[in-house]
């Protein structure tokens, strides 16, 4: 699946003028908008869903950030050395005034431009019914917008709902369900609010959206997709498991098959197993703060693959996914080889990469946790959708048995798959799982065991923030 993405032009039409850098300073009012400032055509809409997704490949948030703090937290992936570009990630040692404030503000941002456009949609003229349909869709592609954005933020910044007793209880984030002005200062929601209206976003967009879809959007399997992620992180496991088989019957997709993994993540590549895409573009893409660049050794290369996970990984010689995993061997002067770092080679470029956000093969994994969760009775049909995964990646059948099935092998199965896609962190606090590290390849500045409920899994309210919101309460544990 492609995108092409043009930069955020019809952004200024929705609005955003001038965006400071408190993420609601300084923003025009919705009610304040002339209609020279609106869009009123669908050509208008569709630029400005490109537009935000144009900002969402900012290094604060997909092009780098949202998915190398879900590697760097947990097991498989650690810093090359002190000090490399994220490394308070893999330590641990974000604090309020730490420089990750923009993991917050950037999403924020998106959010004002889809608020802006959403609430200016009575204003786009449709012109006969084909634009009819592309209007529906825009707007349906607005609502999950803002849905995946508010779930993102939720992710970093609370707590997830399964792993506690009372998410009612638990400080969520704020709702950006209008444009938010300087003059307002608004509180964090409870958690059990924030998935609630993640929710219901997503089912309107679902709802809204045409059988119809432009390529490389969100179109309704990949909402459905999204969604049920939403439900497992939410403790709805039937809902989840339900929504997944949909997904997953969708005659439109299919796994990789076994030979071209490595393949797949080029930009190439016709992958029919990409439910929800952002390209970088080599004149769209965040230059040398993107993941391609952090991961490549000929750029920062600032993470490594753990020994322990390639142990786990190189167990099957046969596993198609070690073609994503590329060795860079050290040798001194002599020639003598004096070491082996392993790194995430899913992102071949060092610019202009695919960064696929939603693959058919989590909805098989999604399905198997959420299915086995529901009863324990289920782990011979978990155990199938897990097979299914593990035969596109090493054309094996029937590897595992209903015995073999526990949430410990689902998660272990799973991070095989999505390495480097940022999923591994919050696996495991979803599950109430420790992160437990091993191996003697970490840094020793790095914590080795995390507890799932420590203060520090999800990030502190930037300083930032605080200073120009006296109504925002921090996280337990920070300054604040």
């Amino acid at each position: 699946m492609k995108r092409y993405i043009i930069m955020l032009g019809a952004l200024l039409s929705l609005g955003m003028m001038s965006c400071s850098e408190e993420w609601m300073g300084d923003v025009i009012p919705t009610d304040k908008l002339e209609d020279s400032q609106a869009f009123n055509t669908v050509k208008d809409g569709r630029n400005a869903v490109n537009g935000v997704l144009s900002l969402m490949q900012s290094s604060s948030y997909y092009g780098a950030n949202y998915i190398v703090y879900g590697d760097l937290k947990a097991t498989d992936v650690r810093s090359s050395a002190i000090n490399k570009r994220d490394d308070e990630m893999y330590r641990y040692t974000e604090t309020t005034e730490a420089g990750n404030s923009s993991m917050w503000t950037q999403p924020y941002k998106c959010l004002v431009s889809v608020n802006n456009a959403l609430a200016n949609m009575d204003k786009m003229v449709a012109d006969g019914a084909e634009e009819e349909t592309q209007k529906a869709e825009i707007e349906a592609n607005f609502y999950a917008l803002r849905a995946l954005i508010h779930f993102d933020l939720l992710k970093i910044f609370a707590r997830v709902p399964s792993s506690v007793d009372n998410p009612a209880a638990e400080l969520g984030i704020v709702h950006a369900d209008h444009v938010i002005t300087k003059d307002e200062q608004p509180a964090r929601k409870n958690l059990e609010e924030g998935y609630a209206f993640v929710i219901n976003d997503l089912t309107k967009a679902i709802e809204l959206m045409p059988d119809v879809a432009t390529e490389g959007w969100f179109n309704k399997t990949a909402m459905k997709a999204l969604l049920s992620r939403v439900y497992l992180f939410n403790g709805d496991n039937q809902l989840a498991y339900d929504l997944a088989k949909e997904v997953i019957a969708d005659s439109n997709y299919s796994l990789v098959p076994f030979g071209d993994y490595q393949a797949s993540w080029t930009s190439a590549y016709n992958n029919k197993e990409a439910l929800f895409s952002l390209i970088n573009t080599d004149d769209d893409n965040p230059s040398r703060e993107g993941i391609g660049y952090l991961w490549s050794k000929g750029g920062y290369s600032s993470m490594m693959i753990t020994l322990s996970f390639k142990d786990l990984l190189y167990s099957n010689a046969n596993d198609d996914r070690i073609k994503a995993i590329e060795e860079d061997v050290h040798k001194d002067d002599d020639g003598n080889i004096t070491g082996t770092d392993y790194l995430c080679i899913k992102y071949p470029d060092e610019f202009a990469n695919n960064l696929h956000l939603i693959r058919l093969s989590e909805m098989y994994f999604t399905a198997a946790e959420a299915i086995y969760k529901v009863n324990a009775g289920n782990a011979a049909e978990a155990a199938t959708l897990i097979n299914t995964v593990i035969e596109a990646r090493t054309n094996e059948s029937d590897v595992l048995a209903a015995g073999d099935i526990n949430i410990d092998r689902i998660i272990t199965e799973k991070r095989k798959e999505f390495i480097g896609e940022g999923h591994a962190f919050f696996d495991l606090m979803r599950n109430k799982k420790d992160v437990v590290r091993t191996g003697d390849d970490h840094l020793v500045v790095a914590p080795m065991n995390i507890a799932y409920n420590d203060f520090k899994t999800i990030q502190p309210i930037p300083r930032l923030e605080l200073n120009v919101n006296d109504n925002i309460q921090q996280n337990p544990g920070y300054a604040e």
